[in-house]
């Protein structure tokens, strides 16, 4: 598992268990959406690929902005807040400038399933060069308060390999 990925688990109070049957593949630098991680079935073209955001150096930089005296004026918007519009944007950018339906899931689930005080998941057909050589994207953004956001992706030619492949490492990550 690369530092940057452990790492940014550690800041966000994450666990995550790698699955059987999966090898770790490079991750693609890419202009649509920054990803620290990713696994790779052994025998489908079924790709899975993890983003985490920490939200403790964001609330640094805001108190830092605060307390400038050279900054007239500053209004931001808590980290806790942004959650909705991130995904969107990265829903957005992964399918070349469409915008996915986003289903949030039920509050109660997702404290449950993920320890998270916010999750939702989308789908779309990907472009670009975060979905060269697959077709779909089955997308998953769980938030917890003060601490983090992150994103799951699953690639695949067909939405139907992404819901049979999917289902065992649905809950790989979850908050403590």
């Amino acid at each position: 598992m690369p530092a940057l990925f452990s790492n940014r688990l550690s800041r966000s109070q994450l666990t995550f268990t790698a699955p059987e049957g999966y090898k770790e593949v490079p991750v693609i630098s890419n202009g649509q959406m920054h990803y620290e991680y990713a696994i790779k079935s052994r025998d489908k073209n079924f790709e899975v690929r993890y983003a985490v955001t920490p939200l403790d150096s964001i609330f640094i930089q805001i108190k830092a902005m605060k307390n400038d005296t050279n900054l007239v004026h500053v209004t931001a918007v808590s980290p806790n807040k942004l959650y909705y519009a991130s995904f969107l944007a990265a829903m957005a950018n992964i399918s070349g400038g469409g915008q996915p339906k986003v289903q949030a899931f039920p509050p109660a689930a997702v404290k449950h399933d993920f320890n998270a005080d916010w999750g939702a998941s989308s789908v779309c057909e990907v472009s670009g060069e975060f979905g060269k050589g697959y077709k779909y994207c089955m997308a998953v953004a769980i938030h917890k308060d003060n601490l983090a956001d992150a994103y799951v992706f699953y690639l695949a030619d067909n939405l139907q390999d992404i819901q049979a492949l999917m289902d065992p490492i649905f809950y790989n990550m979850k908050f403590k």
